[in-house]
């Protein structure tokens, strides 16, 4: 079932993309900057959604840690939950890396040898 949460959260992320040009077509400056602008949005939007879901799972582990206080008797139950979010979080930072880490590789300068 963990598994299963690492994937839906991955698939939340959209694809930056990259608009496609005709082989031998020339992008005008302009054409360019709106095509990296978009790309930006769509970055910034994916940050969003990866810092609203490390929120809402440091949220639970914090109300967990809480609860665990307040009722020893379920210590061992709620910290087995605490340990689930914690590969959760690390699907969710891996993921936006990932597609930030593909946007970036996108626009890098070829290297003369």
């Amino acid at each position: 079932m963990t598994e299963e949460n690492n994937n839906r959260k991955s698939e939340k992320f959209m694809d930056t993309g990259s608009v496609e040009v005709e082989v031998g077509a020339a992008q005008t400056p302009d054409q360019q900057y709106q095509h990296l602008r978009r790309q930006m949005e769509s970055l910034y939007q994916n940050l969003r959604t990866a810092r609203h879901a490390i929120n809402n799972d440091v949220a639970v582990i914090m109300a967990m840690a809480e609860l665990s206080q307040r009722n020893p008797a379920q210590s061992a139950k709620l910290a087995q939950l605490c340990l689930e979010k914690s590969p959760q979080i690390t699907a969710t930072i891996s993921g936006f890396a990932e597609l930030f880490n593909g946007t970036l590789s996108m626009h890098q300068e070829p290297r003369n040898p």
